[in-house]
C-alpha cells in the first residue's frame, strides 16, 4: 500500500495532467458535434472491434430474452408476408424494388443531441451511404457512411436528419423531425392545415423519398399544435419502436435508385 501511495506522490504532476487532458479531450469532443463526428470516424474501425466482441458476449448470456424477441419479429414478418399477398399490385410492385438485410446494433447512442448508430453490415455486403435502415417495428435511420464491414448510422434522434413521412389515412405527408429531448417522441413538421386526423392515427414513411419505401410504420399521433401564422401543423408522434433499446435492424437495399436519382437530375437540369 505504501509503494502505492509513494508511486502517485512520485508522479502525481504527470498524472493530473493526464487526468485533466482526458477530461478536456472528452468535454471538447462532447460540446463540438464536428469534433464528436471526426472523433467517431476516426475510431469507428477500432472502436466496432470491440463493440463487437461486447455485443457477443451480451448476446451469449441473454439468449433466452432474445430468442423470444426474435420469435415475435419473425411472427410479424410472416403476418407482413400473409399480407403481401392480398394486398394491392401497386404495394408488391413497390416491395419488389426493395431488398431487406437483417442486421445487429452494435452501438447505439440515444442521449445526446444528435445521436448516431454502428451496425455489422458494410460495403462487402452491399451496404452504401444513403440507404435506408429500419426496424421490425419502426425505422432507424439512414446510413451516414459504410466500411468494409460496419456501417454508421444517423439515427432518426439525431437533429439533422429529416424524414419524409405522412398519416397512414390519407396522403397529407410532412417532414419527419427529432427536438433533441425525449428518445420515445418525434415530430412530424409542415403539415397542411387541411389535414384531417385524430389522438392515436398512424404515421407512415411517405411517398416523395427515395430511401425509404412507403408505409413503414413509425407511430402514433400524441398531440399536436397548429401555428395559425403559417398554417400548418406540429405533430407529436409517439414511436412504435423503443429506440433506447435497438438489438436487431434491417438494411433496406434499393434496386433502381441509381436510375431514379439520375431521372431526377435531369429534371432539375
Amino acid at each position: 500500500m505504501q509503494q502505492i501511495i509513494k508511486f502517485f506522490l512520485r508522479f502525481k504532476i504527470g498524472i493530473l495532467f493526464l487526468v485533466l487532458f482526458s477530461i478536456s479531450l472528452a468535454l471538447t469532443i462532447q460540446s463540438h458535434s464536428y469534433h464528436n463526428n471526426k472523433w467517431i470516424s476516426s475510431t469507428n474501425s477500432i472502436t466496432a472491434f470491440f463493440l463487437n466482441i461486447q455485443h457477443d458476449l451480451s448476446s451469449y448470456f441473454n439468449l433466452k430474452q432474445n430468442n423470444l424477441k426474435l420469435q415475435k419479429e419473425n411472427n410479424n414478418l410472416k403476418e407482413q408476408l400473409y399480407n403481401l399477398n392480398i394486398t394491392t399490385n401497386d404495394s408488391i410492385i413497390l416491395d419488389s424494388l426493395y431488398t431487406f438485410k437483417p442486421c445487429h446494433v452494435i452501438s447505439n447512442s440515444f442521449k445526446r443531441v444528435d445521436n448516431y448508430v454502428l451496425i455489422d453490415l458494410g460495403q462487402s455486403d452491399g451496404v452504401k451511404e444513403d440507404y435506408a435502415v429500419s426496424l421490425p417495428n419502426g425505422i432507424l435511420g439512414i446510413v451516414e457512411k459504410s466500411e468494409k464491414n460496419y456501417s454508421r448510422v444517423i439515427s432518426i434522434l439525431n437533429t439533422n436528419l429529416s424524414v419524409n413521412a405522412k398519416l397512414k389515412n390519407s396522403n397529407n405527408f410532412g417532414s419527419l423531425q427529432w427536438d433533441g429531448a425525449r428518445p420515445n417522441t418525434i415530430f412530424l413538421e409542415d403539415l397542411p392545415r387541411s389535414a384531417s386526423f385524430n389522438i392515436g392515427d398512424t404515421i407512415v414513411t411517405g411517398n416523395n423519398s427515395l430511401i425509404f419505401p412507403k408505409d413503414i410504420p413509425i407511430g402514433t399521433i400524441k398531440n399536436y399544435e397548429l401555428d395559425n401564422n403559417i398554417g400548418y401543423y406540429s405533430i407529436e408522434v409517439k414511436l412504435f419502436a423503443d429506440m433506447t433499446s435497438v438489438n436487431h435492424a434491417y438494411v433496406i437495399i434499393p434496386k433502381n435508385i441509381r436510375e431514379a436519382k439520375d431521372l431526377l437530375r435531369e429534371k432539375d437540369e
